[in-house]
This record gives structure tokens, C-alpha cells and sequence, in this order.
């Protein structure tokens, strides 16, 4: 109803070109949006955000607080509709990295479930529905996209192509490496136990240096919030007693 009164005639005041609508979709598909439906009303609300920003801008100003129409005004509508036409986008950004670090986090422990599982003597088929289920808990997104591959498998679809079009799906570098050496084990019949230990090893190693590498910046990070509200309490501190003195001793001497 939403769909078919709002968000399909607004998205339509503005037709993309179909290059444009297939990234929108790509783009879409990483943060999670599935629905066949996702680009028109992600349009839609772009155009609203667009509209809705400056009308409410110039409401507050010229309605509410009374300021005069000038270039101040105008100067102030035109950011706000920059704002509402990029909010969009930068919170589709936002979610997708959001998403796809979700998903690198998770895939370490992923792989250690899918090792013990071939180990187990199930396929790899078997295993990544094993591993999807387990991983439910724990990391949905991940999971998710499990269960899709598991389903274009069952469904006839080849199984080099279900792996890379997981890697397509959540744009993760890991995944992608990861469906490479899961489609050349596939296709030159070697052992898929022993491929995924070693770059289960690989992954924990990453994940290490990642770890690292957020701590070795964690100190550089806080400088900012150090100078700018740490140093200047501290500074009030213990320089204020000895102000106050000084001000005091001043005012004796000026009389």
C-alpha cells in the first residue's frame, strides 16, 4: 500500500539511468536490502530527504524565528538540501561497512565450524548449511548469506557460481579469497579439509593484525579527545587555585 501510494511515484519523478539502478541495487544487496522493491523505495527516500531538509530549514528560520528571506536563508536551504541528498547515501555507506565488518569478524569462527565439519566427512554443501545454522546466533548476517548459497545450490545452480555470487553479495575481500580456494579445490579435487585449515590459520592470523593494528591507532585516537577536554580540566584545576591567589594578591596591592 506504502509502496504502490508513496514510494513508487516519487521514485519515478527522477528515473535513473539502468547502470545506475544496478549499482543502487549492488549497493543495496551489501547492506542486507534484498527486496526486489529496495531501489525504488531507497529512491523514494532520497527525493523525500531532498524535499523534506529545505522545507523544514525554512520553516524554522522564516516561520519560527521569524528571520528575513535573504542570502543567509537561502545559503542555509541550499546546504540543507545538499544535506538531504547525500544523508542517503552516506547511510547506505555506513551499513555496508557496518555490515561486511560484521561479516569478517565472524568468518574466522565460520571456518573453524566448516573445518570440523568436513573433517566430520559431510560435503561442503552439508557443511555450509551446518555452519549457517550454527552461526545464527551469532553473526545473522553471515548466516544469511549461507542459507542463499545453500538455496541456489539445491536449486540447480552450480556451485562455483552460488560461491561467487556469495563473494558478490557481501563485497567482503575475505569471502571473495575464500570462494576462490573453495571453487580451485573444487575444480583440481584436492582436499578441502586441509584448504580450509590453512586459510583458517590465515584468518586468525588477519584478525590478529587487525587487532594489532586498531590498538597501535587507539593511542593516536585519543590525542584529539585528550586536548581538547582532558588537558583543559587538568589545566583548571591546578592553575585555578593559584589564579585566584594572584587575582587576590592584585587587588590588595591596587588599594
Amino acid at each position: 500500500m506504502v509502496y504502490d501510494r508513496i514510494a513508487k511515484p516519487l521514485a519515478d519523478l527522477l528515473p535513473p539511468s539502468p547502470r545506475n539502478v544496478r549499482r543502487l541495487r549492488r549497493r543495496l544487496i551489501m547492506a542486507g536490502f534484498v527486496n526486489e522493491n529496495a531501489v525504488t523505495i531507497f529512491r523514494a527516500l532520497q527525493l523525500a530527504a531532498a524535499l523534506l531538509f529545505p522545507a523544514i530549514t525554512v520553516f524554522i528560520l522564516v516561520i519560527v524565528l521569524r528571520h528575513p528571506i535573504d542570502s543567509s536563508t537561502i545559503g542555509l536551504t541550499v546546504v540543507s538540501l545538499c544535506f538531504g541528498m547525500f544523508m542517503p547515501n552516506f547511510t547506505l555507506s555506513r551499513m555496508i561497512t557496518n555490515r561486511q565488518g560484521r561479516i569478517t569478524r565472524a568468518l574466522p569462527d565460520a571456518l573453524d565450524l566448516m573445518v570440523v565439519c568436513v573433517e566430520a566427512g559431510l560435503g561442503l554443501n552439508a557443511a555450509l548449511h551446518r555452519v549457517g545454522r550454527e552461526m545464527e546466533m551469532v553473526e545473522p548476517a553471515l548466516s544469511g548469506e549461507l542459507a542463499v548459497t545453500n538455496r541456489e545450490i539445491r536449486a540447480g545452480k552450480p556451485r562455483d557460481e552460488a560461491l561467487r555470487n556469495l563473494g558478490d553479495r557481501t563485497g567482503v575481500d575475505d569471502v571473495k579469497s575464500l570462494v576462490a580456494m573453495l571453487v580451485q579445490t573444487d575444480r583440481f579435487g584436492t582436499s578441502i579439509a586441509d584448504s580450509l585449515r590453512v586459510f583458517a590459520d590465515s584468518m586468525r592470523t588477519k584478525r590478529r593484525q587487525r587487532a594489532e593494528e586498531m590498538v597501535a591507532k587507539a593511542a593516536i585516537k585519543l590525542i584529539f579527545p585528550l586536548l581538547l577536554f582532558i588537558f583543559p580540566a587538568l589545566l583548571i584545576v591546578l592553575m585555578g587555585p593559584a589564579l585566584i591567589k594572584i587575582s587576590v594578591l592584585f587587588g590588595q596591592m591596587s588599594q
